[in-house]
């Protein structure tokens, strides 16, 4: 909580809900499109956009009457704000749609490996990536209307300003780092004593994740027969359909090749298994700045990340973590062999990865920025402790 600043916060729903108040905070459900038996057959038939509800979202506006409106990411429909309204819009950048987009297929996979290895079931009732990926051009649409609209930005990496200054010639952009989950300054990451190597990758299960690398890269070590290693993915469960499509499209089974699929992990149970790995594995062949990384960082473990996106930004290469080419799967598995060679290295870049990622994700230093931001789009110039503005938070 900051003094003198209101909150409210509008999100995507799947009810229609009424607005209610929680330790001082205004929250605002807002009914996703498409709900109900035969509107979920219509967005599944015609692959529509379901995250949208523009109407909703004007009465957030005017029930509200923010000062200034942060949006947190270009990816969902919540982009509607910015042609509803005169107030002020920050547009916090995430992900990228447009730029994931065209890393949307790792080399080898196009739309027909991925229909080949869909079930039937997934392709009887229009669910599954290769659907999803037909969302994801139409939310890519949706995004560069969005940016064209926006004026303010908040972003936190090389490769996100690049983007908005490769589209837009006037433009106000913040350097604004992310708040990560307290729990992970708690603990410090040490050497552990593992009877084999152990391998940690936290990912979603998307497809340009990376998970036909750690497929072949595990059964290149395999084969190799130099190291003994274990590689837990967590993520997504055994039953995901990702893994039976890169499965088939590799020819390589998970199981056979020391690589565990861990499911969904959270808070201290994620970080038991952080703290239980001799290495961090980030292997996404597109990323702006993601948690898992920065989370790592702060945990002070060694990281080894695909040089793609933004992750340059917040890992500098042989100081505090080390970067690859995310489409070789034996460069990585040259590096997963030299970390095993070298703990004590490996261990001093993870201390050097801790330091940079304490003084990245300070939160006083983050909400001075975002204060600060808030005061140049309002063209207000209060004190901190007197900021008496309405924000509305996007989500």
């Amino acid at each position: 909580n900051v003094p003198g600043i209101t909150l409210g916060v509008g999100f995507f729903h799947d009810r229609n809900e009424d607005k209610f108040m929680l330790d001082g905070v205004t929250y605002y459900p807002v009914q996703k499109r498409y709900q109900g038996g035969w509107g979920k057959i219509e967005q599944r038939l015609f692959s529509k956009l379901y995250d949208r509800n523009p109407h909703k979202v004007k009465q957030v506006i005017k029930d509200f009457n923010p000062d200034v409106i942060h949006l947190f990411g270009t990816e969902s429909g919540m982009v509607d704000v910015l042609g509803l309204t005169n107030i002020p819009v920050i547009v916090h950048l995430q992900g990228l749609v447009r730029p994931y987009l065209s890393a949307w297929f790792p080399k080898g996979m196009s739309q027909h490996s991925i229909l080949r290895s869909s079930t039937i079931r997934s392709l009887l009732f229009r669910r599954g990536y290769l659907f999803e990926y037909n969302l994801f051009k139409k939310r890519a649409e949706r995004e560069d209307w969005a940016i064209q609209q926006a004026h303010y930005f908040f972003g936190r990496t090389s490769w996100d300003k690049g983007y908005i200054e490769l589209l837009k010639s006037e433009y106000t952009y913040f350097h604004c780092e992310e708040v990560l989950r307290p729990v992970f300054s708690n603990f410090h990451w040490e050497i552990p004593k593992n009877d084999c190597f152990r391998i940690v990758t936290v990912i979603n299960p998307q497809v340009y994740k990376g998970l036909e690398m750690i497929l072949e890269t595990a059964n290149i070590l395999k084969k190799l027969k130099r190291l003994k290693f274990e590689w837990r993915v967590i993520g997504f469960d055994k039953d995901n359909e990702i893994l039976p499509i890169f499965e088939k499209a590799t020819k390589l089974n998970a199981a056979a090749n020391d690589v565990v699929i861990c499911g969904a992990k959270t808070g201290e149970s994620l970080i038991e298994e952080l703290l239980n790995a001799n290495l961090f594995i980030h292997p996404s062949h597109i990323d702006n700045s993601p948690n898992s990384v920065c989370e790592a960082m702060l945990l002070g473990m060694p990281i080894i990340a695909g040089n793609v996106g933004g992750i340059s930004s917040l890992i500098t290469h042989q100081v505090d973590g080390i970067l690859y080419n995310s489409y070789d799967p034996y460069e990585l598995a040259m590096k997963i062999l030299g970390a095993n060679q070298k703990p004590l290295d490996m261990a001093k870049l993870g201390g050097n990865a801790r330091l940079r990622a304490k003084r990245r994700h300070d939160n006083l230093l983050i909400t001075e920025t975002v204060i600060q931001a808030y005061e140049k789009v309002t063209k207000k110039k209060p004190s901190r402790m007197s900021f008496d503005n309405k924000v509305t938070n996007i989500h």
